[in-house]
């Protein structure tokens, strides 16, 4: 092995999968709440500069562990036989609800405050912390015993949340909703690309038998989402798409309740 195969080799390091509620997923969550402490202990200094920190911060970790989960997964290495191999695993490939936060927090370093950077950062407010919060709750399906990977997928889902807190916390994203209908617009909008995107690579003929499933709405897969899984089994295509659109949009309503309600409280106080 060369040196950058001997270090994909050592960053395929693993460890004990970690459980729902066990050490590993308790001590991330006790991060989440740390750092959304220190978030609002400095609110009274936030500004655009400390929003574009905090951004760059949360999506060049996020990028930087995603691309080395990319390669660690795609790069094989048989002890045993000392053979070496690279195989992309498609069904990994970046562009989910969760993965979209890096690319969002990351174009937005770029944009100047205005209707197009508002959105997005609505988006990140209002949809993509449904699978945050997902993951803080149930975050079996997450856990591998790939210890980059666990960092990987702590850092990208929690990581997340605490940017969604920030930008309402800090009324960066207002909460009303015009935000509200524009973050389900984004949304939208990346569930299409998603879905073009998993037609296009199907026919293609370059999975090699691997699945391709973006956003979890592909014709040819199953999702493996909890729930729609099940629907899916059972209605058509459409209608499965449909339930999923809605069932989102209406879980972005929920949040945007929710931060209303502790809008009013912090007014009230």
């Amino acid at each position: 092995m060369n040196f950058f195969e001997q270090i994909l080799y050592w960053l395929q390091g693993e460890m004990n999968t970690p459980t729902a509620y066990g050490w590993f997923h308790l001590l991330c969550i006790f991060l989440v709440v740390l750092f959304i402490y220190l978030l609002y202990l400095n609110r009274k200094k936030y500004n655009d500069k400390q929003l574009k920190l905090v951004l760059f911060t949360y999506g060049s970790i996020a990028l930087i562990l995603e691309l080395l989960k990319q390669l660690i997964w795609t790069f094989n290495y048989d002890p045993a036989t000392k053979i070496i191999t690279w195989d992309y695993e498609w069904y990994a490939f970046p562009f989910q609800l969760c993965s979209t936060p890096i690319y969002v927090s990351l174009i937005c370093l770029f944009l100047k405050k205005g209707k197009t950077r508002t959105a997005l950062l609505s988006y990140l407010a209002y949809v993509t912390i449904l699978g945050s919060i997902s993951t803080i709750l149930i975050p079996d399906s997450c856990f591998t015993s790939d210890t980059l990977v666990n960092i990987h997928t702590m850092w990208l889902h929690l990581g997340s949340f605490v940017v969604s807190v920030y930008l309402l916390m800090n009324k960066e994203v207002e909460v009303n909703i015009t935000n509200l209908k524009n973050s389900i617009k984004v949304f939208l909008l990346f569930a299409t690309l998603a879905y073009i995107s998993n037609i296009v690579i199907y026919n293609l003929g370059i999975l090699n038998d691997e699945s391709f499933n973006m956003f979890y709405i592909s014709p040819y897969f199953e999702s493996s989402l909890p729930v729609f899984v099940d629907i899916q089994k059972v209605v058509p295509h459409i209608v499965f798409l449909l339930i999923y659109i809605i069932a989102l949009s209406i879980g972005a309503y929920i949040i945007y309740f929710i931060a209303k309600l502790f809008s009013k409280k912090r007014r009230a106080n």
